[in-house]
């Protein structure tokens, strides 16, 4: 995997560091002390990866990043900033310039040489990471939070599709009322026959919501109808070849297209009610993925309070929590009223659009932020030699 890596950093031990620990794993290290400089340097070499801080002489970090991810040869390089903001409203900022991901200082170089490792990962492999997730309490309202997860995706210019194997919509007569009068033209290899548009029969539909949401439909009742394994997953594996991420809503049942789509996975988001009877409850599907083959590392849990009683639930509160009982990452607590948002899931604007600054909002971001910056790679680490001391935060 080691390629070239450009490092705009002016604080000089951070460099050092930064430049040590990528040398360790065999990458070619090219350095800058300021933006401009880096934009010239980043356009002349093409480099595979950027790591950009944002406290820079002359133009800014964020600076710096929107004109690489606007400029023609730097587009597609990942960028990765590693900078002391820690605020959200900074590390929102970094995203929404272009960043790729966004790390914190102080950081030790095993995370650094991680998220390097991760975001290189992606841009080799092609194909999109299939992220299940499983709604382990039945918790109400979920379709319409991981629709918007999906478009938050989309507002880092990610290619999303949401894989909708619930059935419920479909049933309730949603889709026919309101998807795009015109048919989705973005069937796998542009062939007609791929995916039909609410066509009433068993086949996947892949259709655009009023949103701009795409949506494939899956019935689970197909799979395996009449002793012939369905093509489902095969359909789903055709589409990654042109998205970034493929977030499937995977009722936890025991057919071979359940089992095709979780031991496919890249991570999997197990959706538990906060409530201790339903966190416990969770243990048992962590269980079976396990029997599955997934690893603690390749699941993560998302908690939600779905009468929105407990707005100041957070990570920080519950994760030691959680993770000591679960063994798996927590990945976000949120909380909103799930009998408002039952029903709109197929709304003509996102909750993201129509509460641009909502707690909810700012939650739903966060989740896909932790997609987008999660170590697809994590379990190929080596470790690296102790002796690299941690990156200290600059004031």
């Amino acid at each position: 995997m080691p390629g070239k890596i450009l490092v705009i950093e002016d604080d000089p031990t951070s460099l050092r560091l930064i430049e040590y620990a990528l040398k360790q794993r065999g990458y070619q290290v090219l350095t800058t002390l300021n933006g401009l400089e880096g934009i010239i340097t980043a356009q002349k070499e093409e480099p595979d990866l950027i790591m950009l801080d944002i406290m820079l002489p002359g133009i800014d970090g964020f600076e710096v990043c929107r004109r690489l991810h606007g400029g023609a040869q730097t587009a597609k390089t990942p960028i990765l900033i590693i900078s002391a903001k820690t605020q959200k409203e900074d590390i929102n900022a970094g995203f929404k310039a272009g960043a790729d991901d966004y790390l914190l200082k102080p950081a030790s170089p095993t995370e650094i040489i991680a998220r390097v490792e991760s975001l290189l990962s992606r841009k080799i492999t092609g194909q999109a990471k299939v992220i299940p997730f499983i709604n382990s309490g039945e918790v109400p309202g979920m379709a319409t939070i991981i629709a918007n997860i999906a478009a938050a995706l989309g507002e880092q210019d990610k290619q999303v599709t949401l894989v909708d194997v619930s059935g419920e919509q479909k049933e309730n007569g949603f889709y026919n009322a309101a998807v795009s009068k015109q048919p989705s033209n973005t069937t796998p290899d542009n062939d007609p026959n791929g995916t039909t548009s609410n066509n009433g029969s068993n086949e996947p539909d892949l259709v655009t919501l009023p949103s701009g949401i795409r949506v494939l439909h899956v019935d689970e009742a197909s799979d395996g109808k009449n002793g012939v394994p369905d093509n489902s997953f095969d359909l789903i594996k055709k589409i990654g070849k042109t998205n970034d991420y493929l977030l499937v809503v995977l009722p936890l049942k025991p057919t071979p297209f359940t089992r095709s789509v979780l031991t496919g996975s890249d991570l999997a988001i197990i959706i538990s009610d906060y409530r201790v009877d339903n966190i416990l409850g969770t243990k048992n599907t962590i269980t079976l993925l396990r029997f599955l083959g997934l690893t603690p590392e390749k699941m993560a849990t998302m908690l939600v309070d779905p009468e929105g009683k407990h707005p100041n639930l957070t990570v920080a509160n519950l994760k030691p929590y959680i993770e000591a009982n679960l063994g798996i990452t927590l990945a976000e607590v949120i909380s909103f009223d799930a009998k408002m948002y039952q029903l709109s899931y197929l709304d003509s604007q996102t909750i993201l659009q129509s509460n641009q600054n909502q707690k909810l909002a700012q939650d739903i971001r966060q989740i896909a932020r932790y997609i987008i910056t999660y170590n697809y790679t994590k379990e190929e680490m080596k470790p690296l030699i102790s002796e690299i001391p941690t990156l200290e935060r600059r004031n």
